[in-house]
């Protein structure tokens, strides 16, 4: 569904994906991961005054297979009203890696999420390309493969009405410390909180502005 004409509140929040949708890097006071799945529902929640209940299906690890096999089939089972997706950044570290079976599945994956009338959720991937500590051989590609997969995913967004938060758009993201983990892969609490709140001002932009 294109957010332009979307209910402004959603009850029902299903967010699919990897390490990144999985909450990775934001441990909370139990210590379980908190994400920022869970933050924009918090965010969600406060903004509308209607309680939007998450359940998050992601999975450390995960590429655009396993979120296709083991985490839409449950699509059904929830009746979203909104649905995230965020995938590729295991993808691109395959060394199979396709940009044109990636849009494929990727483009299926969207056009399936998009049958349900739901408002569809992801983002690109960061260019951590020059921050994470690859092989000097091995930096150029992982830059044209986070560009290639991020392109498919803005590209793909557009056509469906998707709401897309563009992190290349963001300068100077990937190069923050104080956003991301050791590791410079993974955002820790600031880097979600700064990821919801995005999502969260893409989504009701009215009340962002206020």
């Amino acid at each position: 569904m294109d957010f332009l004409t979307a209910p402004r509140s959603w009850s029902r929040y299903l967010a699919l994906g990897d390490s990144l949708t999985a909450g990775r890097g934001d441990v909370g006071p139990d210590g379980h991961p908190v994400g920022w799945a869970r933050r924009l529902a918090g965010l969600l929640t406060d903004r509308t005054g209607v309680d939007c209940a998450l359940t998050n299906l992601a999975v450390d690890g995960a590429a655009i297979g396993q979120v296709t096999a083991s985490q839409l089939p449950h699509l059904g089972d929830v009746g979203p009203e909104l649905v995230s997706v965020t995938v590729g950044m295991n993808d691109i570290r395959s060394p199979e890696f396709s940009p044109g079976d990636f849009a494929a599945v990727f483009g299926r994956l969207l056009d399936a999420l998009a049958q349900t009338g739901a408002t569809l959720l992801t983002c690109t991937l960061p260019d951590i390309a020059n921050v994470v500590r690859l092989p000097p051989e091995h930096v150029a590609i992982a830059h044209r493969r986070l560009a290639q997969a991020s392109d498919i995913i803005r590209e793909q967004a557009a056509v469906r009405g998707a709401v897309c938060v563009d992190t290349w758009a963001m300068k100077d993201v990937a190069a923050r410390p104080d956003l991301f983990t050791a590791d410079r892969l993974h955002p820790n609490a600031s880097g979600h909180r700064m990821l919801a709140a995005a999502f969260a001002d893409l989504l009701l932009p009215a009340q962002s502005a206020a």
